[in-house]
């Protein structure tokens, strides 16, 4: 009895010692998430410029571009950025009520069983829905005008 108390201590002060360590654990196997003071200046700079007042960022380090997820104007926000700041693409992340009723439309005609859990506008003024079938990650981009131009998964 004794000796079992005194390994649930010792089990308590090794587990108690440990602590969350300042590198953020890597997200689908290839994004580091990463305080913003880690971010090249350059890079902060540019998101300000672009989006000023940009609320919760989240970074992430993804090798040689560092992407940023966050709100504007009411809006969740997603975009990247090279080393010397220069942005790459950039996506406003979207609700079913803001995607247009054809784009909907259109997605319910080929895809009457999948629930999207995320809409995205992108900057190519394309729309892109994410759904999941099974274990398996969809993404189907469509024109404004409901025209379906490619299905891809994982």
């Amino acid at each position: 009895m004794k000796s079992t108390i005194v390994s649930l201590m010792m089990a308590t002060a090794i587990f108690a010692s440990c602590k969350k360590s300042s590198v953020a654990p890597v997200v689908d196997g290839t994004v580091n998430v990463i305080a913003e003071s880690s971010v090249p200046a350059a890079v902060v700079t540019s998101l300000n410029t672009s989006f000023p007042g940009s609320t919760e960022r989240e970074w992430h380090d993804k090798g040689n571009s560092f992407e940023v997820e966050f709100n504007f104007e009411n809006e969740r926000h997603e975009s990247e950025f090279d080393e010397s700041g220069n942005q790459s693409s950039h996506h406003i992340e979207c609700l079913d009520g803001a995607v247009p009723a054809v784009v909907l439309s259109a997605f319910r005609a080929s895809y009457p069983n999948d629930n999207v859990y995320e809409w995205k506008f992108t900057s190519d003024s394309t729309w892109k829905a994410h759904f999941m079938r099974g274990m398996v990650k969809w993404e189907i981009t469509l024109s404004v005008s409901g025209t379906i131009i490619k299905a891809e998964h994982d």
